[in-house]
């Protein structure tokens, strides 16, 4: 055998790969101007427009908002009408009495009532900020794994295409006697395995596209959604400053909008215990109003006016169990922010943990590290060229050079969700929007 008869197809290979590693160095340094790209922030207001999810939250929001207003209203007047006729011994008498009656608010009933529909409808304002935030933090998620799956596709053509070109000439070395059958087998079993690579990445690739054109809501099939998508995003290796970090931890508990609106439902449950005490006292009614009285005797009519004031009278409903309610009302939300804000502490700290690490990650596959890769394997094919390393070890360097790239990809990834996650936790802006 001769070991030098397969170094044109290593040569052939480790262009192309090469060729690849070059195009994403360059996607990993500078940001990309191309047309028709679906960036992340474009995406993201896509799923802003198109999720059910935040839909029901605004409309649930539009709710509170009607029901705030209609808290304001004061109650209707009602206008009475009476008529008594009376009569003996062929005479008659009659009254006609109408009144406007109008029940009065006291114990600060409406402004009680007033404020708990105020806060229901900031909470609810800021529910749909929740659901922002969760669907900022998918679709950040599902953009890099998709950004991710494109690039190993890319990445496992390359190899697999270059492969299957390596075995048909073995094949035919083979058959001329150049290469041993070892040898052949070998890139055989090479080509077949990466060939399944391809497949799987492409596979991967497709499900996150879907599972991306699901959150954006594209109206065509999501099989079929092949926009580009933005790679210039995974990029970020810097580590945020401790002291930024601890300060914007600190800051969580304003900027969570989950903890503003478990604030706010504590407030609106205080503000209805309020109003329940306030139905203690029912309504009082004011009345007043016009009468005529005509008497058969007197062959005439007298008028005037009317006027009354009427207090229910608390014997059987004095509210104590409504009152009571509400105070165990009060005690749940007191007791579901806390368990609000232990979660958000716990979340920030993991997200602190994790951003760190995949950024620590990262900053060991630099760029420059994957240059050095094909360094490397431009000096494996010298070295095989001139007989001093065995087809195993230069496939070796082939499958090294492969798992280093597809390692950075998958770190770069990794690393733009862990900062989505932290973006989340502390309630804060930390990817760029543009």
């Amino acid at each position: 055998m001769r070991i030098c008869s397969l170094v044109p197809l290593a040569g052939a290979l480790l262009a192309a790969s090469a060729a690849f590693t070059s195009g994403l160095v360059a996607q990993a340094v500078s940001a990309r101007g191309d047309s028709g790209l679906l960036t992340l922030v474009e995406a993201r207001a896509r799923a802003f427009g198109s999720s059910p999810e935040l839909a029901a939250a605004r409309a649930a929001a539009a709710v509170a908002a009607g029901e705030e207003r209609q808290a304001a209203a004061f109650p209707n007047p009602t206008l009475a009408y009476a008529r008594e006729q009376t009569s003996r011994n062929g005479a008659s008498n009659s009254q006609d009495i109408a009144q406007v009656e109008q029940a009065i608010e006291i114990g600060g009933r409406r402004t009680a009532r007033r404020d708990a529909a105020r806060f229901r409808r900031s909470a609810a304002d800021a529910r749909v900020g929740i659901e922002q935030s969760r669907i900022a933090f998918e679709v950040t998620r599902v953009y890099a794994l998709a950004v991710a799956a494109d690039r190993r596709a890319r990445l496992a053509a390359v190899a697999a295409a270059e492969f299957a070109s390596a075995r048909a000439a073995s094949d035919q070395r083979l058959a001329a006697g150049d290469v041993s059958g070892y040898a052949a087998r070998r890139v055989r079993l090479e080509a077949a395995r990466y060939a399944g690579l391809r497949a799987e990445a492409a596979l991967d690739a497709r499900a996150a596209r879907v599972a991306l054109a699901s959150l954006v809501g594209t109206t065509s099939d999501p099989a079929q959604f092949t926009i580009a998508l933005d790679t210039s995003l995974i990029i970020s290796s810097d580590l945020l400053a401790k002291d930024s970090l601890r300060v914007l931890a600190g800051q969580s508990s304003t900027a969570r909008p989950d903890i503003r609106a478990a604030e706010l439902d504590v407030d609106a449950a205080r503000a209805a215990g309020r109003l329940a005490a306030s139905e203690r006292l029912r309504l009082p009614v004011a009345s007043v109003g016009f009468k005529r009285e005509r008497i058969a005797e007197q062959q005439g009519s007298a008028s005037g006016f009317v006027a009354g004031f009427a207090i229910p009278l608390p014997l059987f409903d004095r509210r104590v169990g409504a009152i009571q309610a509400a105070d165990a009302e009060v005690q749940r939300q007191a007791a579901l922010l806390d368990v609000v804000r232990r979660r958000a502490a716990k979340e920030v700290a993991e997200a602190v943990a994790a951003n760190a690490a995949a950024q620590e990650g990262l900053a060991l596959l630099t760029p420059d590290i994957i240059a050095d890769a094909e360094l490397s394997m431009r000096a494996a094919q010298a070295a095989y060229r001139e007989g001093e390393i065995t087809l195993l070890e230069w496939l070796d360097a082939v499958r090294a050079h492969q798992e280093t790239v597809s390692s950075f990809i998958g770190l770069q990834a990794e690393s733009i969700i862990r900062r989505a996650a932290l973006e989340r936790a502390l309630g804060v802006t930390l990817i760029p929007r543009n």
